[in-house]
């Protein structure tokens, strides 16, 4: 199979400059004039048809003696014999060569089609792995769009679980704090069940001392009111005697030891019923104070 681009006048066209160089212008030549393109089938054809087409140069003999004309004769039969037989080599090596060049050029041709056919395998392959690699490219693209999603998402959900495990631990904080109020609450209720136990308790002791200090009063200012009576009873009784002090200058001695001692008691007395009554002041705050703590506890 001949290559695209070998033509016949390229083929003449180095077989005349090998001719004209003196050399014999085989197929090898003329391939490797051509630059070591053309199939050798091709050139073996176009190289014939250049032999065919070249003229034969006739010329005029001169008028020769007849012995030199027969020598010449011998001569050239001799000369046409070796070189019809130098011919007949060069033209069975040519041939056995123009037949290994077309077995190799066959060979090569068949090599070429093989590599043609294996070129348009490999590219109808390339093409299909081309869109293959696009087809994959596109579903790797689609896949990191994919897991790209999938790991916002994923980071979203860690968010909120973070934001949900804060609320929880938060509540769970706030829950702490409350169970502890109220155990203090619950500390505190029994702490005040306790003092008001205690504070009743207390308060019907405070009344019972306030009753007995309120009586001991009574009876302080009583005994105040007799004192008092007795000390205007003496101080008349005193008047009296002072009236008499003359006479009975003895008598009113001891009148006046006995209304300075009958001043003592009173004193003592007042002084009694004054520290009686304070007591009986603080026994009533006390007394007021407890209530008001019981009567906070019962609206609680």
């Amino acid at each position: 199979m001949a290559r695209e681009g070998v033509t016949f006048e390229q083929v003449a066209a180095v077989a005349d400059a090998l001719v004209g160089a003196g050399q014999q212008p085989t197929i090898r030549a003329v391939r490797e004039g051509l630059g070591g393109t053309g199939s050798p089938n091709t050139i073996h054809k176009l190289l014939a048809k250049w032999r065919d087409a070249r003229p034969v140069a006739i010329a005029s003999a001169p008028e020769l003696p007849q012995a030199l004309v027969t020598a010449l004769a011998n001569e050239i039969a001799r000369a046409t014999s070796q070189a019809r037989s130098e011919a007949e080599a060069r033209l069975a090596a040519e041939q056995a060569d123009a037949k290994r060049l077309a077995d190799d050029g066959d060979a090569k041709d068949a090599e070429i089609e093989a590599l043609q056919a294996q070129v348009v395998g490999l590219t109808t392959e390339r093409d299909t792995l081309a869109g293959k690699t696009a087809q994959q490219s596109a579903d790797l693209a689609e896949a990191q769009q994919r897991i790209e999603r999938e790991q916002q998402a994923a980071e979203a959900a860690r968010v909120e679980l973070a934001k949900a495990q804060l609320k929880i631990d938060a509540q769970a904080e706030t829950l702490m704090h409350q169970a502890a109020e109220v155990e203090r609450l619950r500390a505190d209720l029994a702490g005040e069940v306790k003092g008001r136990v205690a504070a009743e308790q207390q308060a019907a002791v405070l009344t019972a001392k306030l009753e007995s200090m309120t009586e001991r009063t009574g009876k302080a200012e009583t005994r105040v009111d007799a004192l008092e009576k007795q000390l205007n009873q003496v101080s008349g009784e005193l008047n009296q005697a002072r009236v008499q002090a003359q006479a009975q200058q003895g008598a009113l001695d001891a009148a006046g030891r006995e209304l300075e001692a009958a001043k003592v008691d009173a004193a003592a007395a007042r002084a009694e019923a004054k520290k009686s009554a304070a007591e009986a002041s603080e026994l009533r705050g006390k007394v007021a104070t407890l209530e008001a703590k019981t009567s906070k506890s019962d609206s609680k």
